[in-house]
């Protein structure tokens, strides 16, 4: 497997998976994987935590700079094994929260991406969702991003999926009956 190279206050680190939005010659992280020694793991990690950012790069690539939105980040996990450690930082209000009105979908492919981003956005709302609208619903009512990502086989594709509430939500799909778009 292909790694990043994360340099961060001359220190050194690696990253095995990585979703972000890609605004120019930066990233604004929304799931970042770290691998290396505790201390530079630590030390990478609390640069990033102060609102600081890091400089990310593949190969001969040119380096782009990583940060997370101050105040929005934390620890999903963190493991050791051996001598290396592995921690896995998010953004939150995009990953396992209760009450949001947008999610992070990712997949292997984008019908994976798809079918996700139906599921997450059907245990959202309260409004009953056809399987059949999954296309419609994607195309005119989650404002889909495409998103940069990086590591294995699952990561291929991700997406930021954004909704509306439930009264906003019910007028797009009584119209959508409406114009024949849905049954």
């Amino acid at each position: 497997m292909n790694y990043l190279t994360v340099k961060c206050v001359g220190y050194l680190t690696y990253c095995d998976a990585l979703i972000a939005r890609r605004i120019g010659g930066e990233l604004q992280a929304f799931l970042f994987s770290i691998i290396g020694s505790p201390s530079h793991v630590q030390a990478t990690s609390a640069v990033l935590f102060g609102g600081e950012s890091c400089r990310v790069n593949q190969n001969e690539d040119p380096a782009l700079e990583l940060s997370f939105s101050t105040g929005n980040i934390r620890t999903y996990r963190n493991r050791k094994v051996g001598n290396t450690v592995n921690k896995i930082l998010i953004t939150t209000g995009y990953f396992l929260e209760k009450k949001q009105t947008a999610t992070i979908v990712f997949g292997s492919n984008l019908s994976t991406v798809q079918d996700r981003a139906f599921l997450s956005f059907d245990a959202a709302t309260s409004i009953p969702l056809k399987p059949e609208w999954q296309s419609w619903l994607w195309d005119e009512v989650l404002e889909p991003e495409k998103l940069y990502s990086f590591g294995g086989g699952d990561l291929q594709e991700a997406y930021l999926i954004k909704w509306p509430d439930d009264a906003r939500l019910e007028e797009q799909i009584l119209e959508g009956i409406k114009l024949k778009y849905l049954d």
